[in-house]
């Protein structure tokens, strides 16, 4: 395709659309490789293909090779351009580079923009956003202020920077930079100043992301305390966090409450939080967890519900098991096989059979019987001399072509 192509311009655009390609796919080496052939046969890529390899470099954090690559866009006299000035804004970040970051601002631009002042590019809310919460995370006060100042100069930040710090800190929030965006509101608390619903609704979403467990549920507290109101994109990022492994012990109480506050979250992340409760035998919190789901219309995954009922059965909670089993027939919801086949057995343990058959005849409208359904409730029956039942049971079990399972009649 490449020697298809007459004359350099025609050879750089093509080869610069391939390096694009590359980038776009992640694939920074073989970029780079079609960068450096360019450069032999005396082709230039475009800036934005430049600026695609840039950015795949600083996104995979391969900071040398981000340097090295910029090095040769400025030695091939490669004008950067506006996105090119946010990346290198990103790099110097990632790198740590603040005192660098600073006299680059100092000069108003990047690379030449002194020298080609009719097409003077200014740095961006982005670049400036980046620079300052790397700033913000390492506690560098200094070009904290110098930064925000540069910013008010340009009309970024208003004047003074907290008068509209709501919008400012939602604008950092939603560019990811939780650092600078935190500055600005605990600035704000510390003075007092107002804030929007959605404020800390992007404050609850951000430090949820970024798996900031004890900041996250401190600002939810506040939240409640305040009686703020705030979206669900928020709670649901708070809940990914709350139900990930090694979380606080009292996530449950407030999943319990945001969920009694309107939210439903996702099964997968009441599967999730149940599970774990149910793994640290932790049986009160399941159950007041469970009832709240089981309100909401929801029902959590069978080994969740099959690890509470075998918790009732061995501790001869009966009662608590058919409570189970009655909100589940009235939600018209149901458990699978296994777990019902353990209600019965449970049941029959007990001497309950007239509550075992009525478990049993709701199985059989589900049609979730198997012959190990039909085994527990058949043993329970001749146990209780109920033996004309029994024989009515085993001939509806061999007209489903099942069979008895020894094992189980022995026992």
């Amino acid at each position: 395709m490449v020697q298809a192509c007459r004359g350099k311009s025609s050879q750089s655009d093509a080869l610069s659309f391939v390096l694009q390609c590359y980038s776009r796919k992640g694939l920074f080496m073989g970029a780079l490789d079609v960068s450096r052939k360019m450069r032999v046969i005396g082709c230039t890529p475009s800036v934005h293909a430049c600026n695609a390899l840039l950015d795949v470099l600083q996104r995979g954090n391969q900071i040398k090779l981000a340097w090295c690559f910029y090095g040769a866009m400025i030695r091939d006299g490669i004008l950067p351009d506006k996105f090119t000035c946010s990346l290198v804004g990103h790099i110097l970040r990632r790198d740590g580079k603040f005192e660098r970051i600073v006299k680059l601002l100092d000069m108003a631009a990047f690379c030449r923009l002194n020298e080609l002042h009719h097409r003077k590019l200014d740095p961006s809310f982005s670049t400036y956003g980046s620079i300052l919460d790397g700033a913000c995370k390492c506690g560098n006060v200094e070009v904290i202020d110098r930064v925000m100042a540069e910013m008010v100069d340009k009309g970024l930040l208003p004047k003074p920077p907290l008068s509209e710090c709501g919008s400012t800190i939602q604008k950092l929030c939603d560019l990811g930079n939780v650092n600078a965006a935190t500055m600005f509101f605990e600035r704000a608390c510390d003075e007092r100043i107002g804030l929007q619903d959605a404020t800390y609704g992007c404050m609850l979403k951000a430090f949820s992301k970024e798996g900031r467990v004890e900041e996250a549920i401190g600002l939810h507290r506040m939240i409640i305390e305040r009686g703020i109101t705030i979206k669900n994109s928020a709670y649901h990022a708070f809940v990914d966090l709350l139900c990930e492994e090694d979380q606080p012990e009292d996530r449950y109480g407030i999943l319990r409450d945001i969920m009694r506050r309107g939210f439903s979250p996702s099964t997968s992340n009441l599967c999730k939080c149940i599970s774990s409760l149910c793994a640290e035998r932790k049986w009160g919190e399941v159950e007041e967890l469970l009832n709240v789901v089981l309100e909401k219309g929801l029902l959590p995954d069978s080994l969740s519900c099959y690890s509470l009922v075998e918790h009732y059965c061995s501790s001869r909670q009966i009662d608590k098991v058919m409570a189970l089993h009655n909100k589940l027939e009235k939600s018209e919801a149901s458990l699978d096989v296994t777990t019902y086949n353990r209600i019965l057995d449970g049941l029959v343990k007990e001497g309950r059979i007239e509550e075992s058959i009525r478990v049993f005849d709701y199985m059989k409208g589900l049609k979730l019987v198997n012959s190990a359904s039909f085994t527990v409730i058949i043993r329970g029956l001749c146990h209780a001399k109920e033996m004309r039942k029994a024989m009515k049971l085993h001939d509806e079990m061999l007209n489903m072509g099942l069979n008895l399972i020894k094992q189980h009649i022995k026992a």
